[in-house]
């Protein structure tokens, strides 16, 4: 019995290592997007213009970086914010900060 207790508490230790060490990667990933994001639009932004979500993405770009998130949600503006900052890094791993060329002057990157 005393090691089962162990045991589960080491399993239930090391699960809040895992999730606490996603939520700070997924915190520092924000803030590497903050700025942007903060001029572009909502993280729902739907507004007609062929641009979609916090980031602004067009639907070639989500289908280059985001095409899972497409078919599982539709378009960026559908999107958790995770899946936005994730295709916006994938991009960013080749264009950096190209696709946001009046944006990214504004915030000095």
């Amino acid at each position: 019995m005393v090691w089962a207790k162990r045991s589960y508490a080491s399993r239930i230790r090391t699960e809040h290592w895992k999730q606490s060490a996603i939520e700070r990667e997924r915190r520092a990933l924000y803030e590497k997007w903050r700025c942007i994001h903060e001029h572009e639009g909502a993280w729902d932004a739907n507004t007609g213009n062929g641009y979609y979500g916090g980031l602004q993405m067009d639907v070639s770009f989500q289908s280059a970086y985001g095409a899972e998130f497409i078919r599982r949600w539709g378009y960026a503006h559908r999107w958790p914010v995770w899946a936005q900052l994730t295709a916006a890094e994938r991009a960013f791993q080749t264009r950096g900060f190209g696709p946001w060329p009046s944006t990214r002057l504004m915030c000095g990157v």
